[in-house]
């Protein structure tokens, strides 16, 4: 024990000392004959405690050891980082960041070099100083004191800084990694990748020796740049394959941190939208995770949503049932009944029994995520809005638009409380909204809420930006089925510009647009203006798409209507028998689209009076007709088809088979459900509209 006339000034003035002064009060008052076995013992006393969580009690015996060791401290006090920390600040705004929910059930890896360090009695008395400062630091961080163990963390660095630093290489690492996960915690990202950054420095020469505390920190770093933000992912994927080579190198490949740093590779992969090379890493990871952490293991569980959640990204739905199912197994156990997890994963689940057509159960699924988001989370959180999203999703699918305006409408109530007034996800609902109001026939509501999304997209984007096209261009074709083709056409025409500018002139949405103004044009009569359009977007997709694709049928079929329409019937013959061609091999012998390209050619052919092939054509459109009546598709086609081939038959003098074909639809017309004034007998009988792919749900 040090006598008390060289005890360094009581706590209030030390505050006043620089560090530097205090240190070298103490090594001028540092008795030699107090460096023994008690500093050891009560260090030792204290870790126990601290490995049994009783981090107060362990707090106050190491500050007494230190004490006992001759040092008084005064724990707390802000001080300005010395060495290489000098441009960290202790103080101040946090700087604002994407990162928002921070996954502390879960291991990424960060949370390394958690415990605290026993004293060696032989070490220099700067160290054993040191290992102190690091090990209350080690307890003020797990009291969630962050400035104390701050200060406590850079006295550790600051007492060890004269000291060869292959004698303290691991406590000096320890020391940054935890400051630089306080700062993580913090949200304050450039300053942690700071001093992730000053540990990879000082472990770069040692690693050929040592490969696993620099693997582990290059992890750290991916962490880092993989929650800092979308763009900066590639940065953070460099970093967790990186740190793989070293943990490999290592620890082999069936180490516990190898199956961590694969986990994080998949979340970035997912973020790039490569849910195949997501799905290799989650297998990799998960049976690492299930050998060394067992099944019931948080982590293997972890493993197992993100595997589920990549699985039903690429349809593999049996198998992403089964993992979703496996962590609800563990989470259940380990975590609290009313989890955010829970409440995602149900929704999963909810989503694959919509797929599956199991419409009750997915309902119900869907409501339960949404009541346990909320306990877990609150009324108004932006996970809470996401799954009420989905439930607007479910509804609009199974046409109850009622239900889906309800639940998006409830969902942007809460994005509009918690999110920034243009933040994209408030767009997207608006969107949604919109597109359910136009799928109901609602245009007014539908160009509303357009609109509003529109506003935003300006406010966050600007003008030139392909959301910003793509919601013009949507507008366009909501005036458009409202009968407004001036506004159609003048929305449509502002979509084109600016695809064409930001996207560049051959880009399929540059086609799409074409291929809507087309259809308006040729509704309006202007056929050779349409086929100009047509034939555009017919080279932009075959230049993208090549010869086999759905979107090449239907632009053929375009062209055809056209050159029907100008009576050129040999080219539009080769038209349509090329959509035929491809249709056939895309949808299938019997799908309602092959049957509509038959009709067409057997029209042409009546109009050539080439009345065998007519007739021909029409049969075969009969056939797959007649098949769609078996699966409860709509009458009326297949009366049209009837009465054409009465027709051909009554041109030809057969009124046998004329009389049949005009009975079976005189039959069906007479059903309650079939409109004869729909189907006038004339040369004109089945005007079909331009194929053209609808505006995909946003939802």
């Amino acid at each position: 024990m040090a006598n008390s006339n060289h005890q360094l000034h009581e706590r209030d003035n030390t505050a006043k000392l620089g560090v530097k002064h205090c240190l070298e009060e103490f090594h001028n008052s540092m008795d030699c004959s107090n460096y023994d076995n008690t500093t050891a013992e009560m260090s030792s006393e204290a870790i126990t405690l601290y490995g049994k969580g009783e981090y107060n009690l362990a707090c106050k015996i190491f500050q007494q050891t230190m004490e006992d060791f001759g040092y008084r401290p005064n724990i707390g006090s802000i001080l300005p980082y010395e060495l290489s920390l000098r441009d960290v600040s202790t103080t101040g705004q946090e700087s604002v960041t994407s990162y928002s929910y921070q996954r502390t059930e879960f291991d990424e890896g960060i949370h390394c070099f958690e415990d605290t360090e026993y004293i060696n009695i032989s070490d220099q008395k700067d160290i054993i100083l040191a290992t102190l400062l690091f090990n209350i630091g080690q307890t003020r961080r797990k009291m969630y004191d962050f400035e104390g163990a701050m200060d406590c963390y850079q006295r550790a660095l600051q007492t060890i800084s004269s000291v060869g630093f292959s004698a303290v290489c691991m406590l000096v690492t320890k020391t940054l990694h935890n400051i630089g996960k306080i700062l993580y915690k913090k949200g304050r990202f450039e300053e942690s990748i700071h001093v992730y950054n000053l540990a990879i420095e000082k472990l770069n020469p040692f690693a050929g020796a040592n490969p696993v505390p620099l693997g582990m920190t290059l992890n750290c770093l991916g962490v880092l740049y993989y929650h800092k933000s979308q763009d900066d992912c590639e940065i953070g994927l460099k970093y967790f394959q990186e740190a793989l080579k070293f943990q490999i190198r290592g620890l082999g490949e069936m180490h516990q941190l190898v199956g961590t740093t694969l986990n994080n590779i998949g979340r970035v992969f997912v973020q790039q939208k490569n849910f195949k090379g997501a799905i290799v890493c989650y297998q990799k990871a998960l049976h690492i995770r299930r050998i060394c952490l067992g099944d019931d293991s948080i982590d293997y569980a972890a493993t197992a949503f993100n595997a589920a959640q990549s699985l039903h990204q690429e349809g593999q739905l049996d198998h992403a049932l089964y993992l979703y199912r496996d962590f609800l197994r563990v989470a259940k156990v380990k975590l609290e009944t009313n989890h955010r997890d829970i409440a995602v994963v149900l929704g999963g689940i909810a989503q694959i029994y919509q797929k599956q057509g199991k419409y009750k159960s997915a309902l119900e699924l869907y409501e339960e995520s949404i009541n346990v988001g909320r306990a877990a989370l609150g009324e108004n959180h932006f996970e809470v809005a996401m799954l009420l999203n989905r439930l607007g999703n479910f509804h609009f699918e199974r046409e109850n638009f009622d239900g889906a305006i309800e639940a998006y409408k409830s969902g942007l109530k809460i994005e509009r409380l918690v999110l920034e007034p243009t933040h994209p996800n408030i767009i997207v609902t608006l969107g949604n909204i919109g597109e359910i109001y136009r799928e109901s026939g609602d245009y007014h509501s539908a160009i509303q809420s357009y609109m509003e999304a529109l506003q935003l997209q300006q406010d966050r984007y600007g003008l030139y930006h392909p959301d910003t096209a793509s919601t013009y261009n949507v507008i366009g074709l909501a005036y458009d089925q409202m009968g407004d083709v001036d506004h159609a056409l003048k929305n449509l025409g502002t979509a084109l510009g600016l695809r064409r500018k930001v996207l560049g002139d051959h880009h399929l949405d540059v086609a799409t647009t074409l291929t809507y103004l087309g259809r308006i044009l040729y509704r309006k009569n202007f056929v050779s203006a349409a086929m100009d359009l047509f034939s555009e977007a017919f080279e932009i997709r075959k230049s993208k798409l090549g010869n086999d694709d759905g979107d090449i049928a239907f632009t053929l079929y375009n062209i055809g209507l056209c050159h029907q329409a100008q009576g050129n019937y040999r080219k539009a013959i080769e038209c349509y028998a090329e959509t035929l061609r491809i249709e056939k091999s895309v949808l299938g012998e019997n799908h309602k689209d092959v049957a509509m390209t038959m009709y067409k050619l057997g029209e042409v052919y009546k109009a050539m009076d080439d009345f065998d092939k007519a007739l021909d054509f029409f049969q075969k459109t009969l056939r797959i007709e007649r098949e769609a009546i078996i699966e409860g598709r709509d009458h009326t086609s297949l009366v049209r088809v009837l009465v054409e081939i009465g027709n051909i038959h009554l041109t030809k003098g057969s009124l046998g088979p004329m009389m049949e074909a005009f009975g079976e639809a005189s039959r069906i017309l007479s059903s309650p459900e079939i409109s004869s004034s729909a189907l006038p007998i004339s040369q004109r009988l089945y005007a079909f509209d331009i194929a053209c792919p609808t505006a995909a749900p946003a939802a």
